[in-house]
């Protein structure tokens, strides 16, 4: 990768990661995570208990990379029409598009889990090809263009999802897992929630960098490095978790896809145009659990990062 690409690339991602810490305290490795699926040009599921800054990561990072951004908070009465948008006919029978909030940069859609199986299958051509179908109209999402869920779980799920379909998961790069943080930055935390509920506002959304440069960012992200020994390390890693007995089905080629573009913009926030296994293993877990599905008979006793854990233990990393 030429110098001058790579270091206007890396001072992007500086600004926009320094600038979601100042708001996230604590957390470091989500942040880093979360501005690698967009880096891969992905969707990100935010997961972790009640109160632990899901929602307030996702309109972090939103003004942060600026462009437009829209929040929906799912219900078990949430439309697809609430989400997409709709047509509607004058009295001259002309059709207008009424778009919907998944036509911004970043859209969050908080507590995905509310949401009725209609309205997540209204979401996978959205997630998948960038685009919306309403009425016959095919209409192009902006781009950059990340969808952001956030979904509540508790300490003893550890990145079981039962409430989502595997086929509406396995849509989104990466699972990004929240946790609580220590006393210590609970206490700054405390201390400064006047100042990042002010921060937050989004009224005016200015952007810390622009679009043109996250998506100057995007574009850089594909041009790291990875070397065919590493290419197939993550393949060895994919391949085991594939055999896995206890797994319900096997994951996806998207899983391998997802990995291997995480670990390139994993390797770019981290100042460099190539990847290293450890690269790999930094974003397996955000790439796989949420694909794993273990049959019933299982569950009491190996959770997702349990297999990822042991997968990655076991397959050599090469020299």
């Amino acid at each position: 990768m030429e110098s001058e690409k790579f270091d206007r690339a890396t001072r992007i991602i500086s600004t926009i990661r320094n600038y979601v810490s100042k708001i996230i305290i604590g957390n470091t490795y989500a942040i880093d995570l979360l501005l690698s699926v967009v880096l891969a040009g992905g969707h990100a599921l935010i997961t972790g208990p009640i109160g632990s800054g899901k929602t307030t990561l996702a309109r972090a990072l939103a003004k942060a990379i600026g462009g437009t951004f829209s929040r929906v908070q799912m219900s078990n009465e949430t439309l697809p029409s609430d989400i997409l948008g709709f047509v509607v006919y004058t009295r001259e029978g002309i059709a207008k598009v009424v778009k919907g909030p998944i036509f911004a940069n970043v859209v969050l859609l908080d507590d995905i889990n509310n949401a009725p199986p209609r309205t997540l299958s209204a979401l996978l051509q959205a997630m998948q090809e960038g685009k919306v179908s309403l009425d016959g109209n095919t209409l192009e999402l902006p781009k950059p263009h990340v969808v952001l869920a956030t979904l509540n779980t508790t300490e003893t799920e550890l990145g079981i999802l039962p409430e989502l379909s595997p086929v509406f998961l396995d849509r989104f790069m990466g699972n990004i897992s929240i946790t609580y943080v220590d006393r210590a930055r609970e206490k700054q935390v405390v201390l400064s929630s006047y100042n990042i509920e002010s921060e937050l506002m989004l009224d005016n959304l200015g952007g810390v960098v622009s679009l043109y440069d996250i998506l100057y960012a995007i574009e850089t992200t594909k041009e790291v490095y990875m070397d065919d020994l590493v290419v197939e390390y993550l393949l060895d890693i994919i391949d085991e978790v594939r055999k896995d007995n206890r797994l319900a089905i096997p994951i996806s080629t998207r899983a391998s896809i997802s990995l291997y573009r995480l670990s390139q913009a994993y390797a770019l926030v981290n100042n460099r145009d190539y990847v290293v296994p450890d690269d790999i293993k930094a974003t397996a877990y955000s790439a796989l659990s949420h694909r794993i599905v273990i049959k019933p008979e299982y569950r009491d006793v190996v959770k997702p990062m349990d297999i990822i854990s042991e997968v990655l233990s076991r397959v050599p990393v090469p020299k």
